[in-house]
């Protein structure tokens, strides 16, 4: 795939050192905010939502094989 600079976009800003992102079948993406001590669903339209605060600094997230967090 020939991916370009006019085909890649800003979903949402903000985030506090966003990493781990996993991909959700509804098309939002749950990541870490290491720096906010969060985990944090960004739907497709960019909205966040805070969904833990594990506190610390979480640095991944995963979906085990029962498709739980």
């Amino acid at each position: 795939m020939d991916i370009r600079a006019k085909d890649i976009r800003t979903v949402t800003d903000g985030l506090q050192f966003p990493e781990g992102p996993v991909a959700c079948a509804d098309g939002s993406v749950i990541l870490v905010e290491i720096a906010a001590g969060a985990l944090t669903r960004v739907a497709p339209n960019g909205a966040k939502t805070v969904i833990a605060t594990p506190g610390g600094g979480p640095n991944g997230a995963a979906i085990g094989p029962d498709g739980k967090g």
